[in-house]
This record gives C-alpha cells, structure tokens and sequence, in this order.
C-alpha cells in the first residue's frame, strides 16, 4: 500500500513540475527551450546519462528537456535542505559526497541504474567557470563497469544566461537555450578504450561535440 502511496505522489509531482517548469521557463525567465534529439532517449531501461554543466539551473531544464524521468546524482547535504531536500528525495536524488570517497553514494547510484532508471551524471563535478569542459571525473565510469547501461550524452546550451556562474538568485535570460540528446552509446563501446583516460576523454568529446564547448583537457594535452 505503502509502494502504491509513493507511486501517486510520484506520479502528481511529476506533471505538476512538468507544467510548473512550461510556464516559469517563459515567464518570468523569458527562456524559449529547443530540444534536439528528444527521440534519441530510450524510453525504458537503466541508463546513464552525462551532461556538462554550466549553471545551477541545469538540472531542471534537463529534467524538463527529457521524455521520462531522470534521477540525478547530487551534493550529499541536498536532502536536508528544507524544502530543496524533500523535492530532491521525492526526485530519487542520489546524495554523493564530493571530492571524497563515498562507497554508499556508489552503491545507491549503481542500484539505482539496475533497477532501471536513468541515471543523470555531471562528471565534470562542478559547475565551470571558463565555461570551458572540464575533464571528467573517473565517478561516472565506475558507474559504467558495474552496470554496463547505455550511455547518453548530452550538451546543454545557455543556462547560464539564467543563472550565471556564481549567482544563486535566477534572473530573465530573454533568449535561446539549447538541451541536445546525442545517440546513445552501448557500453562496451567506452569501456573497450585502453585506459580509463581515453574513455573519459571519448566521454568528453561527445559532450563537447553537443555542447560546442572547448575542452580543457584537450587544451592541456
């Protein structure tokens, strides 16, 4: 009964945020959404999908942009947040520690891709402030050997213009932002890659193609 409850409630918020994000992206925040590439989102099974990450607002447009439900992988001081927490667990946020080991925060997005979900990952860590790629971090490919999912990846377009980096408080962005679906990846097409650098680096350029960005890596190399 109990599972019953927590799929209705699921299932209200979901269209409640859905129509919430319709109305607030245009007004007041003035932002008119192209999605490309919608059809390229499986629309069942687990998945893993990677996206950079230019602004706080990205994970709700992101959200918005996908044809089914994405749980993300968050700060892990994100559901005791009033407010911000309870949506972030009624999502099915999974809390992960930065910069640090967290074995459980692991376990919890493993499981979470194996028992079918689609699994939202910012591998680059942080938010850029060059706007440039940053190189991602190896979390997402430990993700990837356990559960051997698809993997999508995604470029997001002018998010920043919303919310700029180092801004909390979002303002009217009057323009244009882009959420690009690429086509998914079989597993076994990152992982044969000789080192974890290359399948990270072949991550990278996948977004970086959606994106437009410059990668840092690269710029290192």
């Amino acid at each position: 009964m109990r599972a019953l409850w927590n799929r209705i409630v699921f299932d209200i918020a979901y269209v409640f945020f859905k129509l919430l994000f319709a109305i607030t992206f245009r007004f007041p925040f003035f932002v008119w959404l192209r999605i490309e590439g919608r059809a390229n989102v499986p629309r069942r099974g687990g998945l893993i999908v990677v996206a950079n990450h230019l602004s706080l607002a990205d994970p709700p447009v992101l959200w918005y942009a996908a044809p089914r439900h994405l749980c993300f992988i968050g700060r892990a001081d994100i559901p005791s947040i009033p407010i911000v927490g309870a949506i972030a667990r009624l999502a099915k946020m999974v809390p992960i520690k930065q910069r640090a080991p967290d074995r459980t925060g692991l376990k919890l997005a493993i499981e979470t891709v194996q028992s079918g979900e689609a699994l939202a990952i910012f591998p680059e860590g942080e938010l850029s402030e060059s706007r440039d790629l940053q190189p991602f971090l190896p979390g997402v490919l430990l993700i990837l050997r356990q559960t051997r999912a698809p993997v999508l990846p995604v470029g997001i377009v002018g998010t920043d213009r919303i919310l700029p980096y180092g801004r909390l408080v979002p303002k009217p962005a009057f323009g244009v932002v882009r959420v690009r679906f690429g086509q998914v990846i079989p597993a076994e097409q990152v992982l044969s890659l000789p080192s974890a650098e290359a399948q990270l680096a072949f991550l990278e350029e996948q977004v970086a193609r959606l994106s437009g960005q410059r990668r840092a890596r690269a710029c290192h190399e």
